[in-house]
């Protein structure tokens, strides 16, 4: 089983490959790296990877909702660039997150957590905010607590 799993995963590895080209096949293959050390299976979604622990419950946001969250951003190395506080989970207006999370968070409702592995050129590319670092992969683990 174990190893039908393997050939998969592989299988899919390579299929996906086509989504990233040139350079980015070398972000593809950190991505899975990090994916597999981490124990996170994921599933690809137009150019991102999403770990789903759990998929919450109600309805999934649109463009056109302002979605509550916790979140922690980092990146591969496991460095922090942005996290929520404990008690005060940030309100986003999903139209105005970057591409990769804008799809990731679909993936999810109310109450849903999990995780998302965003390629540079679904993030931020090489025009980053200060603080965050230029044609990063980021990382985000989310917990969604509304949806409006």
């Amino acid at each position: 089983m174990k190893q039908s799993l393997t050939v998969l995963f592989s299988g899919l590895c390579l299929l996906f490959l086509s989504c990233f080209g040139g350079d980015k096949e070398d972000e593809f293959s950190e991505i899975t790296t990090y994916a597999t050390q981490n124990g996170i299976k994921v599933k690809d979604t137009l150019g991102i990877f999403v770990h789903i622990d759990e998929v919450g419950t109600g309805a999934k946001p649109n463009a056109n909702n302002t979605v509550i969250l916790y979140y922690k951003g980092y990146y591969l190395d496991d460095v922090i660039f942005d996290k929520t506080k404990d008690s005060i989970p940030l309100s986003l207006k999903l139209s105005s997150a970057i591409p990769g999370l804008q799809s990731g968070i679909r993936l999810f409702a109310k109450d849903g957590k999990g995780t998302i592995i965003i390629p540079s050129a679904k993030a931020y590319g090489d025009n980053p905010p200060f603080g965050v670092r230029k044609n990063a992969i980021l990382v985000y683990d989310i917990n969604i607590v509304e949806i409006n």
